[in-house]
């Protein structure tokens, strides 16, 4: 299919079409809290994006919102660091280049995001994917062989296998519907959306992304084809390290995806959590605040236990790791939830009443973390123009992905522009390197990259020898323990109740069987429906201050429901499977 007749990418999460962007958007609050909780102290626990986007919101509605965190910063408010996954490194205040060690880019259809960076002056520019301008160059290389292309229709005339194999798997995306979602989608026919996503929900969930490849009645392609449909990383849009996925992840991935160009921002996507923490935001009250001034310029630190009272009128205590305990009329955990195993310990105050149900530590002791590895140089010029490294390379060899980004003119004398992404690894491509310190890192990137591109080799290794290196494996982060959530087949009952959480019992029964009414919220990257877009945490963060205002009272300003006033719509609640 051309890009001309592709149907758009949407920022709207097909399980739960809530308009994220329309709710907060031209002023819009989330709700007025009323006289008797006006100025409610709620802790946020975490300044990644849906924390921050929670609190944000908070502090509009009339809360005073405290954000906790855990990751330190000599540079970050109170020695914390803002951002999470938001995690831009500008080595020198004379640099131009960034390193993004986290969120490296972002779809065009993120409207949630992109009206967040327009509010909080984040100058976001189309970033250099494979095979889509502004990219110079995608070399695709594949058992040794070199296929370089400038388009999609480029690699077609390159590779005739590949070529049958991306056809086959187009004429599969259109037999199931997929193609017709997207259209219903944008168009908002959510009645019609809800009906052909459940019949793909119910026909597909339990199919890994492999299956689907190779089964006849998916796209019915060789093992070969399947390989190299996943190292080329178009179509399916990920590697072939996420082959155990099910397929209706992929599907919810590429809804936000295909058909939309992807963007990045040059000043460094941190930039947006500073925007969350300085912009000065008016109250309904009429006072302007900020999170920076409502939080005396500072990030509490790290929590080490929450103590949640099975009365949610009275509000939780949140013990922190330099011997504070602070009680609050609710609490939003929005780091990796797997922390509630490992390092943050939720108690109830009543032995009868847990914190959190069965069901619900059912689905976060069942979540799937995937490993993210990244390598990166900070080079004083773009040595690569005019070379075949001029772009993107994809390959089946050990970097997997390299980029080459230049960001202009540097900012003051001797300031570096370029930054070469050496690797960017998914699973059990980042746990071949986990092991290995930055100087093995950076010598076998460099080894594999010299060879596909000898016409720049030298050049890269005398810049290599001069640069800075910088490199994360995701996995080894104490506070993260992996980059993202991604489902496997049979995730999704538990993928609906984490998504529910935010909801309790305001429906009038509980949206997660057996969970109690309490003041405690869940929200972040795994609670949303497609993980590891910054879009889809930041609608997250939302969910759970619109569960806290509900709490305290709020009602949503007229014509404005929120998201959780649309729970019984049939065309918005989630499915469950039969």
């Amino acid at each position: 299919m051309s890009p001309s007749t592709r149907p758009p990418a949407s920022d709207l999460q097909v399980d739960f079409p809530f308009d994220y962007a329309a709710h907060v958007g031209d002023g819009r609050r989330m709700g007025r809290l009323p006289e008797r909780t006006a100025d409610a102290r709620v802790a946020v626990i975490g300044a990644g994006a849906s924390g921050l986007a929670a609190a944000y919101e908070l502090l509009r509605a009339g809360c005073r919102p405290v954000v906790y965190e855990a990751e330190r910063s000599q540079d970050g408010p109170g020695g914390r660091r803002l951002g999470g996954r938001m995690y831009s490194r500008r080595l020198d205040e004379g640099d131009s280049a960034v390193v993004e060690l986290g969120c490296l880019r972002f779809p065009e259809s993120a409207r949630l995001l992109r009206q967040y960076g327009h509010t909080f002056d984040v100058r976001l520019e189309p970033f250099r994917d494979n095979y889509a301008a502004p990219t110079p160059l995608t070399v695709l290389d594949v058992d040794g062989r070199q296929y370089p292309a400038g388009s999609l229709e480029d690699l077609y005339d390159l590779h005739e296998e590949f070529r049958e194999a991306h056809t086959r798997w187009q004429r599969a995306l259109a037999r199931i519907g997929f193609l017709q979602i997207q259209r219903d989608v944008a168009a908002r026919d959510l009645t019609a959306v809800r009906r052909r996503w459940r019949t793909v929900l119910t026909r597909f969930e339990m199919w890994s992304f492999y299956r689907f490849l190779r089964d006849p009645e998916g796209a019915g392609l060789s093992h070969d084809q399947a390989r190299l449909l996943g190292t080329a990383g178009i179509g399916p849009a990920v590697w072939d390290s996420f082959f155990e996925l099910s397929m209706v992840e992929i599907l919810r991935l590429l809804l936000c995806s295909e058909g939309s160009g992807l963007l990045y921002a040059p000043d460094g996507i941190s930039r947006l959590a500073e925007g969350f923490w300085a912009h000065r935001t008016t109250g309904p009250d009429g006072r302007t605040r900020s999170l920076e001034a409502a939080n005396a310029g500072a990030l509490r630190p790290a929590v080490r236990a929450v103590d949640v009272e099975p009365d949610a009128a009275r509000g939780v205590v949140v013990h922190s790791e330099d011997g504070r305990s602070e009680r609050y009329a609710a609490a939003v955990f929005t780091p990796q939830l797997r922390l509630l195993e490992t390092g943050v310990e939720v108690r109830s105050t009543a032995a009868h009443t847990p914190a959190l149900g069965p069901r619900l530590w059912r689905a976060i002791r069942r979540l799937h973390y995937w490993q993210s590895s990244k390598t990166a140089l900070v080079v004083d010029s773009p040595f690569w123009e005019g070379t075949s490294m001029d772009g993107v390379t994809l390959t089946d060899r050990l970097p997997r992905a390299a980029y080459t980004l230049d960001y202009g003119p540097p900012r003051g004398p001797g300031g570096r522009r370029g930054v070469v992404d050496l690797s960017f690894t998914w699973a059990q491509d980042a746990m071949k390197v986990a092991p290995s310190a930055p100087e093995e890192r950076l010598a076998l990137f460099i080894r594999d990259l010299a060879d596909i591109h000898p016409e720049v080799a030298d050049a890269l290794r005398a810049h290599a020898d001069a640069a800075a290196t910088l490199t994360v494996s995701w996995e080894d982060k104490r506070n993260f323990r992996g980059l993202s959530r991604f489902s496997c087949p049979g995730d999704h009952p538990y993928q609906r109740d984490l998504f529910a959480h935010f909801m309790k019992d305001f429906s009038g029964t509980a949206a997660v069987p057996g969970e109690p009414p309490n003041a405690l919220f869940l929200a972040g990257d795994d609670t949303s429906w497609s993980p590891g877009w910054v879009d889809h945490a930041l609608a997250s963060g939302l969910n759970a201050a619109w569960g806290v205002l509900r709490q305290l009272g709020a009602r949503p300003e007229p014509g404005n429901p929120g998201p959780g006033d649309l729970w019984d719509d049939p065309r918005y609640t989630p499915l469950t499977l039969p």
